[in-house]
C-alpha cells in the first residue's frame, strides 16, 4: 500500500521535468535529489505516516513470530495485551490512551497534509 502511494506521486509528475533537469547537467540521481524528492514531498510525508501506523498494528504478526516477551520484544500493542493479561488495568488504560493519542496525531497530520494539497480556487 505504501509503495503504491510513493510510485502513484511519482507516477504523477510530468517526464518534462525530469527532462529539463538533465537537460541542464543534472545526473540521474542529482534529478532525483534536486527535483522530484522535492516535487513529491508531501507524498514522502504521508507514505512515512502510513507506514509507521501500519507498523503500529501489526500485533498479530508480532506476537505469533517473535513472541510476547516483556522488556525483549514489546512493541505498544503487545505492552497493551501483556499488561491486561496481568490484570495490570491501570497500565492497560495508560496504554490505551498513549497509542489513541499517537492515532490522532497521525490522522491529524495527514488531514493538514491533503488540505494544503487541494486548493480551492
Amino acid at each position: 500500500m505504501i509503495m503504491k502511494v510513493l510510485k502513484s506521486s511519482f507516477d504523477m509528475i510530468d517526464e518534462k521535468y525530469e527532462a529539463v533537469a538533465r537537460t541542464l547537467g543534472y545526473g540521474k540521481f542529482m534529478t532525483l535529489i534536486k527535483v522530484l524528492l522535492p516535487m513529491c514531498r508531501r507524498s514522502l510525508v504521508a507514505s512515512f505516516i502510513l507506514g509507521f501506523s501500519r507498523a503500529l498494528e501489526e500485533f498479530g504478526a508480532s506476537v505469533t513470530l517473535a513472541g510476547a516477551t516483556r522488556f525483549k520484544t514489546e512493541t505498544l500493542p503487545i505492552a497493551i495485551y501483556l499488561s491486561l493479561s496481568s490484570g495490570n488495568i491501570e497500565l492497560t488504560i495508560a496504554l490505551i490512551i498513549i497509542l489513541i493519542f499517537i492515532a490522532f496525531i497521525t490522522l491529524t497530520i495527514l488531514h493538514f497534509i491533503e488540505r494544503s494539497r487541494v486548493r480551492v480556487i
